[in-house]
């Protein structure tokens, strides 16, 4: 298969992936809530054989992997740093049912009709061609085999993001990306969701509307969260490598003046919107 996802895959074994190992309690801290959700959906016994689609630092992969003991969980991501952090946890843990594995499930071939349920969290949005990448997922899955994935609504809904983009676009040219295109908002669309999903052939799709609130930074001052803030996205962090301090600086007291509405005892807290997607094979 071409490799459509060459972009994606220098950058997350790159300044990507080793922000988010650095950050990686952070991220857990905000993600693992609504993580939890597309968990909950799934029909696990202890023998399932499950396949966790962009599993980064393996947090997900790790949780599932307890409530699996005769069963084996398999993540892949196209993260090299990610995985090490994933494997090195799951080592600490002592959960041998686990394994991960630097693969794109969009380009290349999963064994066929091998996993009983495919899971996601927050992993499916970087894909080039997602309905290529779903039809492999779905070959990959046995017979009623089940999907069950969360993925962010639209950009607006979540003020995580929306707000600091209003920030920093005053300070650095961000073009918008085109509609559909990979990140983390490309799948806002929910009948594109649903699109994809019955042209790679799955059935009894539900898509959930999930709306709560996520903690950032927990514990952190209003700057401090700031600061971590500029430092968990890549893209950022690499237009400002460069940069003079003052300029940061502008920026950082922007991001405070902006997030402090949302700034309580724990942390930032912002409301923020999800899909919860279900689906058969």
């Amino acid at each position: 298969m071409e490799d459509k996802n060459l972009k994606q895959k220098e950058f997350w074994s790159g300044a990507g992936g080793d922000v988010w190992v650095n950050k990686q309690r952070e991220m857990d801290i905000m993600l693992n809530p609504l993580g939890q959700r597309a968990i909950d959906k799934l029909a696990l016994s202890p023998d399932k054989i499950i396949l966790d689609i962009g599993c980064g630092c393996g947090a997900t992969s790790l949780e599932i992997a307890k409530q699996i003991p005769q069963g084996k969980i398999i993540g892949l991501d196209i993260s090299v740093p990610m995985l090490d952090q994933a494997s090195k946890l799951a080592s600490e843990m002592s959960l041998m049912n686990t394994e991960f594995q630097v693969k794109d499930v969009q380009v290349e071939e999963l064994k066929s009709e091998y996993f009983d349920i495919a899971f996601s969290r927050f992993g499916v949005m970087f894909f080039e061609d997602p309905f290529e990448a779903f039809k492999n997922i779905h070959n990959s899955l046995k017979q009623d085999g089940q999907l069950s994935f969360v993925c962010w609504q639209n950009a607006s809904l979540n003020p995580w993001q929306s707000l600091s983009m209003q920030v920093i676009k005053q300070f650095l040219d961000l073009p918008a990306p085109p509609p559909q295109s990979p990140g983390p908002f490309a799948f806002e669309d929910k009948e594109y969701i649903k699109e994809i999903l019955e042209v790679s052939g799955f059935q009894e799709i539900v898509i959930t509307d999930n709306q709560e609130d996520i903690v950032m930074f927990s514990g952190k001052s209003i700057r401090e969260a700031s600061e971590d803030y500029l430092t968990i996205n890549p893209v950022v962090t690499e237009m400002l490598k460069n940069s003079g301090d003052e300029l940061k600086e502008e920026i950082l007291e922007a991001l405070i003046t902006k997030f402090s509405d949302f700034h309580k005892n724990e942390g930032l807290l912002f409301p923020s919107a999800t899909w919860i997607v279900t689906a058969k094979k």
